[in-house]
Formats: structure tokens, C-alpha cells, sequence
């Protein structure tokens, strides 16, 4: 997904009214030369939330900066997300007063705007809602969750909402009844962000409990918390309904103690079977696979499709065999809690009655529309928020058949699942402020075209592109803009042929963002997302970080210049039967290398801005320190495992460098020598001529893995210099063209 890659329930809500007590009102200004910050006083009052965004005809990259009665920055934001240049800041107040928005423009662009001043924020919900409550709720490990009573009327419609103000909060909500047994779950509202939403109808009247808190129970940072009923919201699908006869229940404990429970299930040809599992207590993400005999896989299901974490699936046995039944927890968590699981007897049609759940997800404002090409279907309206023309959804079929060809012909890839009429299917829609995201809807788990491998987790999809790229704050023309989201979101689909369920999950983003670099030339859009990952290159390769997945294509663009693009395919071949850093490092093993050596010359290589497309990067690395003194350096803390420091060095002789810290901690010197930029490994310590340089900067290289992706610490370090005399200089272990050197966008 452009801008995140979602795999989990849609919710999907009627109506397009706000959850704001007022109507935005919107004020136009415009940012110059003379007058760089442009100010619009606002009156704010303690306790009420408000939204500000701005918009630009200009496509101006604004930045947004609120201040406080006593002209303190109270919150700052660039980019709503990225890839969209517009800003926007959620805040509540504490007191009641005069505050400032001020509006600037990145690296000292100018051009109009307008600020959108609304009062609550966004969920959602109907012109017909009646909101119960809305304010910010802050969480620590401390505090990790907090719950809310509300009573219910019969058949009234509660809708749950968070949105988080502090960025990268994985937010979950969870009802429970009376008696404290979960009704109803969900973690990611299936719009692209960490925010969650929870719509439950209440089937007698009666008081329930509400409880948000953060995925796994560890996350820091403040939300809004928002309580509506709204008699237009859309239920979801009901798994009590489904009419079957119970043959075995299950309950069990998922946590350190026991990650998983096995069941096993005897099936003759023609039974179909229905599992349903469901969480009782905790924050427990239960998923479902079902084992036949030879091993392999032959039913799955995370999410199960109505707003909450648990799972379901119905299966049809082709033969009569011992399957066996997995119960587990979602992969890249720590979930924990009870469960219980369901399982019955039910009709075949319930198979295709659970896989149109998934089946349906997107839908559009209008009527549908069909444009038919040799290898996809592409779906748009001409009405209504989706609306295109047809113009345009013609011109994005054309881009996805050179997609396929190009990704497939030329890169290498295999071809990913077609739908049963042999065919890709695409929407051309409103992307809900994306640029477009894919959705995998079938566990196909065997991808028929890559050979003989055989798959346990390769899924069909669907995906979208959006209609029109309006209030993105792109430069780039609209065609531009769709030719590097068909490329992008493809890629995601041909991603899933090989796994849906990658442990290593920064793999997704980074490839596709990669993709738009080699098969749309000047459309592609990702030296876009650089800046992310420059900016702090002290952050460990896996981040979980927002955006740094998108930033850290330039990782797969080394090992290409490396080794050549065939590595990235043999990567995704590898994760068919791999998970996590062994999928990475068993493709490395072929070539002789590691990961850390991998990153550590990435991150070199960063540096030099040794990349073809440097020229139009929007950034550099970040400098963390200047040494102009043999004081040294020190760093309190925050170099990540595979994380990088930039230390700029203004001396002048022979001197002996040296890192003390952690074990991890290796030191490299980046010097420019004529059109080179040489790398000189130190390893602990060694010694340099700074006038065999016209440039000379140190690199501190935490070469540490982190024990899982993702799962992130910093260290500090001391870095020295004194004066050496005897003994040749450390020599370079290789060198970067230095053509674009110092030099971006």
C-alpha cells in the first residue's frame, strides 16, 4: 500500500458526516519570499478537540506548527504521512485561550494554502450519530489500558473509535459485557493506519464496557478516544448467525507459557467443517490453520473479517483424513489471553458465504464500471467519492499491463493468483488518503506459477488505485502519480504469490517501493520516502518506525548494485519456506555475505549518495556530531542495532580514532578522494590522514542484530582522537563513486 500495506478487517461505515461538533471553517493564506511564516490566530478552548489541516492548489509541501497562549510550540507536523505533503495537527487544549497556527513552507517553499479549522476529528460516522464522548486518553506501559462504561438500548448501533496523535500508536479496542466476557475486538479499522474501530449492536439493553489499549500492551503516546451510537452504521457480519450443529468446544490459554494448542479432526470426503475462535480475556490475536495429512496447509484465517482479531473459517473436505487443527497467536506479537474455540457441522454453502466477507471488501459510490484487458479487470464509478472517468481508468488498465510485463518479464518475478476468470482485479477509487493499498482476500497457499516450490501462505488479492491524487500535496502530474501506484500496489500482489505472511514485514513496502524505481523511470515516486530514513539513520534496520519500510528501498537498490536485481527475487523465493532475518540472510548466504556487512555498506554507501537517482533526493544523511577538537565525541544513547552515526571531522594531520561502548560498535572513516569516496574500516579504533581527504567524516556502526524485527534498543558511545605518529594510515576496503556527493533535490 502506498502509504501502508493493510492486512486487516475493513469496517466499513454509511454515511460521510464527521464525528465534530461544528463545521470546519477554512482560512486561506499563502506563504512568500518576504513573508515565509504566515500566522492565523485561533481561540481554542480547554478540553475541545481540534483539527487542523492544510490544503494547497499550489501543492505546497507546507509545515504546520501550533503554539500555545504563551507562544510555546505546543505540536509540529510536515507530512500527514508519507508521501503526502500536507500537514495536519490534532490537539487538545489544556486551558482556554488565544493560540497561533503557523504555516511554512518546507526548505523555504512558497506558494497559497488553506487551513481547515474543525472542531473533534474524523471517524466516520453519519450526520445521524449522537456522540456519547470524545476526548484524549494518554498510555505508558504504566497505564496500558483504560476503559469507559456505556449503557445501551436495545438494537442501538456503538461505534468505537480511536485516532492517535502520537505517531506510530497501534491502538486496540475491545467490548465486554456484565459479566466481563469479550464481545467484540478490533485492532486495525482496515484504512491504512494503527486507529481502530469497534461497531457492535447491542442485542439487549444493558451497560458494557469499553477498553482501548495499545497492540501487545507497550505502546506510549496520547489518542482520542472516541463514543458514538449511530443508527446508520454498518454491523458486521454476525458468526452466531451461521446455522450448524456444535461438535466440540475448545478453551485454552495462549501465553508465555503456551503459544499454541493442536487439535486434531477427523473429516470425511464431503464434511464441512466451521472453526470459530475467540478471545475471552487479554489482547489475545488468534489465528486458525487447518493441517491435512500430508503436512501443508489447506484452510487459514487471521482476521475473520467483521471488525475483530478472532478467526473463522469453513472447509470442505475433498477426502476422508486426519487433518490437524492449530490454534496460535498472530506471528509478530505477544498477544495473550483465553479462547475459545467452535466447532461445527454446518452446510458447504457456508464456505463461500465467509470467503465473500473478503471477497467484497472494496465497493464503490456508484454504479460499477468494467474495463477489460488481456490479464486484468478493472472496476470504476463515475459517481460519487470514487468517481473517475473513464478516460482514466483506461489509462491505469494500461499502465498495469506494462506492469505485469515489466515485473514479470524483465525483473523476474513470478506471475502472482488470478481471480477464477483468469484475471487481476483492480478498483480505481477514493484510497482514504492513500495512493493506493492492496487487500489479500484468499489463502490460495499453493501459487501454482512459481515452480515446484509449494507454498503454505500465498493469497489472492485485490487492490486499489486512487481516483484522482487530490490533497496529497504531490507535484508530480495525476499520471505520474497512478503509473507508480500501479506499480507499486502489482508488486504488492505479486509480494502475496510468494507469502501474505512474511515475519520480515519491512520487506513489503521497501520492495514495492524499490519497484517504482526500476520499472517507471521518471514516474516513480519513492526518492520521495528517502528523507524518512536519512534524516535518522541512528533508527535499526526494521523500525517499526513509521515510514522507514517505504525509505529503506535504497537498501534493496545496494544489494542490486551489488549483486544484481535477481537478489530481491531470490529473497521472496527464499520467504516461501523461510520467516523473518532467516529470509534475508539465507539469500545472503549464496553470495557470500551477512547481514550486518550488508547494511554497513549500505549505510556507507548512503553517505556518498551513490545512487543513480541521487539528484533528486530531498535529503542527505543526517551529521550527529562535528569533531573539531581531540575532546572527542560522546553520545548518551540512541544508536539502534545496524544504526549509523555521522561524525564530520574538521582536524587537520595523522590521528588515531577510536569508539569505546557497547561490543557491537565499529567505527569506518568516509573520505572523499577525487571522484571517489573512499571507506576505510577502524574497527575499534585506527589511524587516518585527514589530508588524504577533501572530506572526511567517521561512520559509528552498530553491527548488533536485533534479537527480532523490529525489536529495536539504542546504545551510547564515546569516540576519540589523538594524534599518532608511525605507522601507515588504516587503507580503504572499498569506495563509492562520489559523483553526486553532498548534493540532492
Amino acid at each position: 500500500m502506498r502509504v501502508v500495506s493493510v492486512l486487516s478487517a475493513f469496517v466499513c461505515l454509511a454515511g460521510g458526516a464527521h464525528a465534530q461538533s461544528g463545521d470546519a471553517r477554512e482560512v486561506a493564506g499563502e506563504v512568500t519570499a518576504q513573508a515565509p511564516n504566515s500566522t492565523i490566530d485561533l481561540t481554542l478552548e480547554a478540553g475541545q478537540v481540534v483539527t487542523l489541516t492544510t490544503a494547497s492548489a499550489d501543492r505546497l509541501d507546507t509545515i504546520l506548527t501550533l503554539l500555545g497562549p504563551d507562544g510555546r510550540v505546543l505540536a509540529e507536523n510536515d507530512d500527514r504521512a508519507p508521501g503526502d505533503l500536507t500537514s495536519q495537527i490534532i490537539h487538545m487544549p489544556t486551558v482556554s485561550g488565544q493560540y497561533s497556527a503557523v504555516v511554512t513552507g518546507y526548505g523555504d517553499a512558497t506558494g497559497s494554502y488553506t487551513l481547515s479549522i474543525a472542531d473533534g476529528v474524523d471517524v466516520g460516522l453519519s450526520s445521524d450519530a449522537t456522540l456519547i464522548d470524545e476526548r484524549v486518553v494518554a498510555l505508558d506501559p504504566d497505564r496500558a489500558s483504560v476503559s469507559q462504561d456505556v449503557d445501551l438500548a436495545a438494537d442501538d448501533i456503538l461505534v468505537v473509535s480511536t485516532f492517535a496523535v502520537t505517531e506510530g500508536l497501534d491502538t486496540t479496542l475491545a467490548l465486554l459485557d456484565a459479566s466481563g466476557n469479550i464481545l467484540a475486538q478490533n485492532d486495525d479499522r482496515g484504512d491504512g493506519s494503527l486507529n481502530s474501530q469497534l461497531v457492535f449492536q447491542a442485542e439487549e439493553a444493558g451497560r458494557y464496557r469499553v477498553e482501548v489499549s495499545t497492540y501487545g500492551g507497550t505502546g506510549t503516546g496520547e489518542l482520542i478516544f472516541s463514543l458514538a451510537t449511530d443508527p446508520n452504521a454498518e454491523v458486521p457480519f454476525d458468526f452466531t448467525t451461521i446455522e450448524g450443529e456444535r461438535f466440540a468446544r475448545h478453551t485454552g490459554t495462549i501465553g508465555s507459557g503456551q503459544t499454541e494448542f493442536d487439535y486434531p479432526l477427523q473429516l470425511e470426503a464431503g464434511q464441512t467443517v466451521l472453526a470459530v475462535a475467540d478471545a475471552t480475556s487479554g489482547d489475545l490475536d488468534p489465528v486458525l490453520r487447518l493441517v491435512g495429512a500430508d503436512g501443508f496447509p489447506v484452510a487459514l484465517n487471521d482476521d475473520r473479517g467483521d471488525g475483530s482479531l478472532n478467526s473463522a473459517f469453513a472447509f470442505t473436505a475433498p477426502e476422508s483424513a486426519e487433518y490437524t487443527l492449530e490454534m496460535r497467536r498472530y506471528g509478530s506479537g505477544e498477544s495473550s489471553g483465553d479462547f475459545q474455540l467452535d466447532l461445527s457441522w454446518v452446510d458447504a454453502s457456508v464456505v463461500d458465504t465467509l470467503q465473500g466477507l473478503l471477497e467484497n471488501r472494496v465497493s464503490l459510490s456508484g454504479p460499477e464500471l468494467t474495463i477489460l484487458s488481456p490479464d486484468f479487470r478493472v472496476l470504476y464509478t463515475l459517481e460519487g467519492v470514487d468517481a473517475s472517468s473513464t478516460e482514466y481508468a483506461q489509462s491505469v488498465s494500461d499502465a498495469l499491463q506494462d506492469m505485469l510485463d515489466v515485473q514479470v518479464s524483465r525483473i523476474g518475478w513470478a506471475e502472482p493468483i488470478r481471480d477464477d476468470d483468469g484475471r487481476y482485479r483492480a478498483y480505481v477509487a477514493d484510497a482514504d488518503g492513500s495512493m493506493g493499498v492492496t487487500y489479500p482476500v484468499q489463502i490460495a497457499f499453493d501459487n501454482t506459477n512459481t515452480g515446484d516450490v509449494r507454498e503454505t501462505t500465498a493469497a489472492r488479492t485485490v487492490f486499489v488505485i486512487d481516483n484522482d491524487f487530490v490533497g496529497m500535496g504531490k507535484e508530480a502530474p495525476v499520471h505520474s502519480l497512478m503509473r507508480a501506484t500501479a506499480t507499486h500496489e502489482f508488486n504488492h500482489v505479486v509480494q502475496f504469490g510468494y507469502d501474505s505472511e512474511e515475519g520480515l514485514d519491512w520487506l513489503y513496502e521497501a520492495t514495492a517501493s524499490w519497484t517504482e524505481t526500476t520499472t517507471v523511470g521518471g514516474d516513480q515516486d519513492a526518492t520521495d520516502y528517502v528523507e524518512t530514513d536519512f534524516d535518522a539513520p541512528e533508527m535499526c534496520w526494521t523500525t517499526s518506525e513509521s515510514g522507514f519500510d517505504y525509505s529503506q528501498w535504497t537498501l534493496l537498490q545496494s544489494m542490486a548494485d551489488s549483486y544484481g536485481e535477481g537478489i530481491i527475487v531470490d529473497m521472496w523465493e527464499n520467504s516461501v519456506e523461510l520467516d523473518g532475518f532467516e529470509t534475508m540472510s539465507a539469500t545472503l548466504d549464496t553470495v557470500g555475505t551477512t547481514i550486518p556487512d550488508v547494511i554497513q555498506r549500505w549505510r556507507a554507501q548512503n553517505y556518498a549518495l551513490a545512487y543513480d537517482l541521487a539528484p533528486v533526493f530531498n535529503s542527505t544523511v543526517r551529521i550527529h556530531h562535528t569533531m573539531d577538537s581531540e575532546a572527542g565525541v560522546n553520545s548518551k544513547g540512541g544508536l539502534e542495532q545496524l544504526g549509523a552515526n555521522y561524525i564530520s571531522v574538521d582536524l587537520d594531520g595523522r590521528y588515531q580514532f577510536s569508539v569505546d561502548g557497547d561490543a557491537g560498535l565499529e567505527l569506518l572513516a568516509l573520505g572523499q578522494r577525487g571522484d571517489r569516496v573512499e571507506v576505510v574500516p577502524l574497527g575499534r579504533g585506527g589511524s587516518i590522514d585527514t589530508a588524504d581527504y577533501t572530506g572526511l567524516a567517521l561512520m559509528v556502526f552498530n553491527r548488533t542484530m536485533p534479537d527480532a524485527p523490529g525489536a529495536c534498543s539504542g546504545v551510547g558511545y564515546t569516540v576519540s582522537a589523538s594524534p599518532s605518529v608511525g605507522g601507515a594510515p588504516a587503507s580503504a576496503a572499498y569506495s563509492f563513486s562520489a559523483e553526486h556527493f553532498g548534493s540532492s533535490k
